[in-house]
């Protein structure tokens, strides 16, 4: 299987946001990568996103479910019916760059999980954000490196071993990068130091109610927790617990505790905190 000739099965999930999901079936047609499929959830209780696709109806297997499920079972439905030797699933709130896939695939052979950089889209900020380029097993346990359906592209017999767990109220995307690597035995995924993907927190929600995010967190500890380790468990309270977002004081505290317990030295922080200023955030 040479790159040139692999298909890319692209799974979009959807509900009641035509305008929206509009933008991400663009931003996979325009990908220069040319061989992909795209298919399409709509988790709509409503209609009208199918007839605001009209126009692409010709390039995308359209699924509607009979009632609304929830993105977990819509991306479960997605992954039954693709066809690609990769996956990569979009959220319909984020958009990818035009050469997301072709440079990921040039990752792809080596590594089953290849996530990207990304830009992240707060309202009218946005921030460019770095993730680590090498990520283990280990790394996930305490905070999702690889991040947002919207970054992976996954090797196919890789992720079909697995489900989205949809009893999850948060962090379903954290919970299946965990379980294809432990299944598969991977030890590490890359992340390509391009800013492949808009990503967009936005004012409105996303099928997937990020505000219980923190609990979620805690969930997939239980779900793992004959795999962590004191130091795993540490990280992941300073994480999850001291939510940062809206304060720099408590976001500088976390970069901080986060730093001493890598073994991190102060210049490397201020470093990390100066970029913050000019919106530019590093994840460690």
């Amino acid at each position: 299987m040479s790159l040139p000739n692999c298909l890319v099965s692209c799974i979009i999930t959807t509900k009641d946001r035509p305008e929206l999901v509009i933008r991400a079936v663009k931003s996979v047609l325009q990908q220069s990568y040319r061989n992909i499929e795209l298919i399409l959830v709509d988790d709509s209780d409503e209609g009208g996103t199918q007839e605001s696709l009209s126009q692409f109806a010709k390039q995308i297997r359209y699924i509607k479910n009979e009632k609304s499920r929830g993105a977990c079972y819509s991306r479960n439905v997605g992954l039954s019916e693709a066809k690609g030797d990769f996956i990569a699933l979009l959220d319909d709130d984020d958009f990818w760059m035009p050469k997301k896939i072709e440079r990921q695939l040039q990752q792809a052979m080596k590594y089953p999980l290849v996530g990207c950089n990304y830009v992240s889209c707060i309202g009218k900020k946005k921030y460019y954000v770095q993730q680590p380029e090498f990520v283990n097993y280990e790394d996930m346990l305490y905070h999702n490196f690889l991040g947002s359906c919207s970054f992976v592209l996954a090797d196919a017999s890789a992720i079909k071993k697995c489900r989205f767990d949809e009893s999850l109220e948060a962090g379903q995307d954290w919970d299946m990068w965990l379980s294809v690597m432990k299944i598969n035995k991977i030890h590490r995924a890359v992340n390509i130091s391009e800013y492949l993907v808009n990503y967009n927190h936005g004012l409105h929600s996303r099928i997937s109610n990020t505000a219980k995010y923190t609990r979620a967190a805690f969930s997939l500890y239980e779900k793992h927790i004959n795999e962590y380790t004191p130091f795993t468990a540490n990280m992941l309270g300073i994480y999850n617990l001291i939510k940062a977002e809206r304060s720099p004081f408590l976001w500088g505290f976390r970069e901080m505790a986060k730093a001493r317990l890598k073994n991190k030295g102060l210049i490397f922080v201020i470093k990390v905190l100066l970029k913050r200023l000019f919106g530019r955030i590093k994840i460690f």
